[in-house]
């Protein structure tokens, strides 16, 4: 009965005027997060100013209280929640006139206000206070404050009361998603456990949590209800803050191995305050009908609010991943003595070099420098040929030309679109025939799929070329079980860390050998040519500022900034390549039924995913620029990886066919690469397969 009650007064409420006192607090930000039929929002508030143009924002003036009632009737509010509070305990310890002023006086002069103007004063207090000797504290228990914080909202409580007997008054602890200024519970548990952080959690105090969204709920119930008084909004379960970590670690799929159970009583710095603050909700779901659902689901539907609530105005094709770690790490770098030419560049190399088992690592600052010194390091110079595939970024071939040698292509394999060897062995067997064999093969791991390096490296054995592996997209991929990058099959293997890769130092990139002197000169060319090495000078040095510059080098050195957002990110590297893994694993199932062709991945491969490629089938109803067209036009950045090298001018200009490349020119028509990288949501991969599943349009035939 009560329930049907509240059904019919619900229907009532239909574009209620609510304004919110504090409207830059979580509570006010997740409630007019989304539009609501219910009500029509405004903001108030003080210093902070926010950027939302679907909420009107007012300032009203607690210095003038007399002028708060006509501000209300101006601005048609039926409706005052007030969100208004200093809530940090300690700070209102250090600071109590400024706790009794935000928690007492402003909640009184308010609640006088909505009196004066005949509006509903709805005032948000805490459930801190009692002493914490019991559990399930009901609203008819007596309050015990243990500290300034519930003393000052414990007094605001009695003195709304004596200003406006119809006021109501909500005891609770939510959590929920917060705005950046001001990060929830959930929240700091949430960004912990993401980037890998270990986080104590109380397992000796207990409370009984409610999500905003459940709290808005049953706020909106007893607003249909007409109710007044004190009410606590609270789950049904009592829970320890340890144990609600651990909750929201399951359900985010995050590890609980990082969540450590800490006591209160070890906090010596925090002032006193209840072990206990569990409420019972016996007297809300009596009065409402309505029952509340367990701590669990509200986590689980916060999950799914990630999806909805925030959801991407445009879903690129890739981005990068940044964690608080990572933004920590540069500061600390900030804050030391070395930005640049430090220790931490040294660091990230052994990482990597360690990763990938492999002896030598030389850090850039980007792929293209770290390509291009890995051509002067095997001694290409004029009138040496390199030979790499057509489909990669220019930077594959423009490398050679930087050294003034000459580039040519091999085409690609219709399956992995990788350079085919049987192209390279054809190519190879004709051009020793007429003296013109590569100096270098580049062969390129598109996608993060490596080439088929042992038959590569058969080759080079064969016709005595060198190999640099680009394997731009493919540090986390592994070759025959072991790690690209290892140069088992290579001189040279070369990453770039692009925001768009699978990790990311802004720009950069890193050149990875097994050969002692190559890698003497590739730390040189790296840095203008320079040595301090004794060993290496044409003299006894003058002293020990002594340099010599041994060759023309460059500056392609990378800086301490850069390279401690990389270390950082190597500790996700694999989680990063997994959850690429699973998304791609996901549009294979997805797809399977549909139009386009899915990827394929050699037996011998493990890809890190960097690009998920699909192909328009040649019998396909929408064409592969109508079906890229589709994409942008719905705000999902695909790209195409890539515009085969020898089509852009500048390479046309040194007279390549296309007709020598026919693969090359069938991927180019057919493919796109979709959006894949960590933390692309369910609901934008879905969104994505709709697109391809769904036809262009059709035409009536009458």
């Amino acid at each position: 009965m009560v329930g049907g009650k509240s059904e019919k007064n619900r229907r009532n409420l239909i574009m209620k005027t609510v304004l919110f006192a504090g409207g830059t607090s979580l509570l006010a930000k997740s409630w007019t997060r989304t539009v609501d039929d219910h009500f029509n929002y405004i903001i108030s508030v003080n210093k902070r100013k926010l950027n939302d143009k679907n909420v009107k924002t007012i300032t009203l003036d607690y210095s003038n209280p007399a002028k708060i009632p006509e501000q209300l009737k101006n601005n048609n509010v039926e409706i005052l929640i007030n969100c208004i509070g200093l809530t940090i305990v300690e700070e209102c310890s250090k600071h109590p006139e400024k706790a009794i002023k935000a928690n007492t006086i402003i909640p009184k002069i308010l609640a006088k206000a909505c009196k004066q103007a005949k509006v509903k004063f709805i005032h948000v207090s805490t459930d801190h206070l009692y002493n914490g000797d019991k559990s399930f504290y009901s609203e008819k228990d007596k309050k015990s404050p243990l500290n300034k914080y519930a003393e000052t909202k414990s007094m605001a409580e009695d003195e709304i009361f004596s200003e406006n007997k119809n006021s109501l008054i909500i005891r609770t602890n939510f959590f929920g998603w917060g705005p950046n200024y001001k990060r929830s519970f959930s929240d700091k548990i949430i960004n912990s456990l993401e980037s890998k952080k270990k986080i104590g959690l109380f397992g000796d105090v207990f409370y009984t949590p409610i999500s905003v969204d459940e709290l808005k709920k049953q706020i909106f119930n007893l607003i249909s209800l007409n109710a007044k008084g004190i009410f606590n909004i609270s789950s049904n379960e009592r829970i320890s803050k340890y144990d609600f970590g651990c909750r929201i670690a399951n359900i985010f799929g995050c590890s609980t191995d990082l969540i450590y159970n800490s006591s209160i009583d070890d906090s010596k710095e925090l002032v006193a305050r209840p072990k206990d603050m569990s409420l019972s909700n016996h007297k809300l779901t009596t009065f409402t009908g309505i029952p509340i659902p367990s701590i669990d689901k509200q986590i689980e539907l916060l999950k799914k609010q990630r999806e909805e609530i925030f959801e991407r105005p445009i879903i690129p094709y890739s981005r990068q991943n940044i964690s608080e770690r990572d933004i920590e790490s540069v500061i600390d770098v900030l804050k030391s003595d070395f930005v640049t030419q430090g220790p931490v560049i040294q660091k990230f190399e052994k990482k990597l070099s360690e990763y990938c088992k492999a002896k030598y690592a030389f850090a850039c600052n980007s792929g293209t420098s770290a390509l291009h010194i890995a051509c002067l390091s095997l001694g290409l110079g004029e009138g040496d040929l390199v030979w790499t595939s057509p489909i990669s970024f220019v930077a594959s071939s423009n490398c050679a030309l930087y050294c003034n040698a000459s580039v040519d292509f091999v085409d690609i394999d219709e399956k992995s679109y990788n350079m085919s060897t049987d192209s390279l062995e054809e190519k190879l067997l004709n051009a020793k025939k007429e003296g013109k064999l590569p100096k270098i093969v580049i062969p390129v791991h598109l996608s993060g799929q490596s080439c088929d390096m042992k038959r590569i490296f058969e080759l080079s054995l064969e016709y005595g070329f060198k190999i640099i592996e680009d394997a731009s997209h493919a540090v986390g991929a592994r070759y025959e079980g072991l790690p690209v990058g290892d140069c088992r099959y290579s001189d040279i293997t070369v990453f770039s860390f692009h925001p768009v890769k699978i990790i990311t130092t802004c720009e950069g990139g890193m050149c990875l050998t097994n050969d002692s002197e190559v890698a003497e000169l590739i730390y040189r060319y790296r840095s203008h040519g320079i040595t301090r090495q004794p060993s290496q000078m044409t003299k006894v040095p003058d002293g020990p500022w002594y340099y010599e510059q041994l060759e023309l080098g460059l500056n392609y050195r990378i800086n301490d900034v850069q390279a401690a957002l990389g270390l950082s990110q190597m500790s996700r590297l694999d989680s990063f390549v997994k959850e690429r893994e699973e998304i791609a694993r996901k549009y294979d199932e997805l797809l399977s039924d549909s139009t386009v062709k899915t990827p394929e991945i050699s037996p011998k491969c493990s890809s890190s995913w960097h690009l998920y490629i699909i192909r328009v089938k040649e019998n396909n109803i929408t064409t592969h620029k109508q079906l890229f067209e589709k994409f942008r036009t719905a705000g999902v950045l695909v790209n195409i990886h890539y515009i085969p090298i020898y089509r852009q001018p500048f390479y046309k200009a040194l007279g390549f066919n296309k007709n020598k490349f026919p693969e090359a020119e069938k991927y180019y028509n057919e493919a796109i690469s979709i959006p894949i990288f960590p933390g692309l949501k369910s609901s934008e991969q879905a969104k994505v397969v709709s697109l391809i599943k769904k036809p262009v349009g059709f035409q009536n035939i009458f």
